[in-house]
């Protein structure tokens, strides 16, 4: 099935993330899982709110609606998901097969990454009380700056506040009342630094200068996570017949091939300057690659049937694997399954709103033998598959 395909892609895609050493999120009493998109800085956001907390992060690629990424998120039990980003980063899908399932979604989230990472810090001090005892301070389109932002926070306990050329930052001091701070550049972000720095004299600000070096593994890194995304907009786009969303994946293949130029000519901060570009081309890619998807959706139905077969399934799996006998569900998911072959596509419907219905059920009656450490397919110690 066309469906299928589509999921093996982006089950590929699919990446699980717990938080680096704050303990388990099983010891507490409430579950809590962040989902949040492949964004840089939206997940590293993700990740220094989970090693504050305990949570849990799980990661879809941005812009793509995977259901396999439900079923992971199932398959911890959660009592609350905390969605990191706009709908365009993670999309409207995930609210909604959640909120099936009666857990309590969240979505924090700004126009651009800044305003999202401001959201995080005000939602996340009133819903956790977290307490910030510093500021880093990193632009928030580089990528590998981020990750040593990130590891500075953690160290202090800092927030991590994102910039740009256009940041008011004497302003954002004044509102989060700091007056020392780290600034993390990397050769790609000394000129938005620089303008930073001119901006700290304004408010009698100190700041001190990290530099992140930006390596040839590091630019790699990013590469293939560019890879990933534009097999993920290829499949779209051979499903829906889009010649636009073709069109720009030969673009950036050609980029691409610029980005392995300038590493075998040794410009690596060249490349890394290109593979930052690809990044936000993709996710302008992947946001066009949603919207064919969504429509193909809603116009054919037979692949509509298939995708709710398939995240059904997903679903049932979750379950299975915590030890859930899930037998009832199955059967009526494979008559559903012959009723789509066989072209009976209001059978389907009404055999797969029944198999939904049950297995909404079934979680309900067994969340917490499926929340239990080791079960649901997870390692007990590091909650991973």
């Amino acid at each position: 099935m066309m469906g299928k395909k589509l999921v093996a892609v982006l089950f590929g895609l699919l990446m699980i993330g717990m938080a680096f050493s704050a303990g388990s999120a099983f010891a507490g009493e409430t579950v809590t899982v962040i989902l949040v998109s492949d964004n840089a800085a939206d997940k590293t956001i993700a990740q220094y709110l989970a090693n504050l907390t305990g949570a849990i992060v799980v990661t879809t690629t941005w812009g793509v609606y995977n259901p396999n990424v439900t079923a992971e998120i199932l398959s911890y039990a959660p009592d609350q998901v905390i969605i990191i980003g706009g709908p365009e980063a993670v999309v409207d899908e995930y609210v909604t097969d959640l909120q099936e399932y009666n857990i309590t979604v969240y979505r924090w989230w700004g126009a651009n990454r800044y305003e999202t990472d401001l959201a995080v810090i005000g939602n996340a001090s009133k819903l956790f009380g977290i307490k910030f005892n510093a500021s880093v301070v990193v632009a928030g389109n580089d990528s590998l700056a981020i990750q040593t932002a990130l590891k500075l926070a953690v160290e202090n306990r800092a927030m991590i506040i994102y910039v740009n050329q256009s940041t008011n930052v004497s302003k954002l001091m004044e509102r989060f009342q700091v007056r020392e701070m780290v600034m993390v550049q990397s050769k790609a972000s000394e000129k938005i630094m620089e303008k930073v720095e001119k901006e700290l004299q304004k408010c009698n600000c100190r700041a001190e200068r990290v530099q992140a070096n930006v390596t040839k593994e590091q630019v790699e890194q990013i590469m293939e996570q560019v890879r990933e995304r534009l097999m993920a907009v290829e499949e779209i786009a051979n499903m829906t017949n889009s010649t636009q969303l073709m069109e720009q994946v030969r673009e950036m293949l050609q980029l691409m091939e610029k980005v392995n130029q300038s590493l075998q000519a040794g410009n690596v901060t060249e490349a890394y300057v290109l593979a930052l570009q690809l990044q936000a081309r993709s996710e302008f890619a992947l946001k066009n690659a949603h919207m064919d998807f969504k429509m193909a959706v809603k116009s054919r139905e037979k692949f509509a049937l298939e995708m709710e077969l398939e995240k059904l399934e997903a679903q049932v799996e979750v379950l299975e694997k915590a030890g859930v006998n899930v037998s009832t569900v199955k059967t009526i998911l494979d008559k559903a399954e012959e009723a789509i072959k066989a072209g009976n596509y209001s059978v389907a419907k009404v055999l797969l709103k029944e198999a939904k219905k049950a297995l909404h059920e079934l979680y309900r009656e067994k969340k917490s033998v499926i929340s239990m450490p080791g079960t649901g397919g997870h390692d007990e110690k590091s909650g991973k598959h």
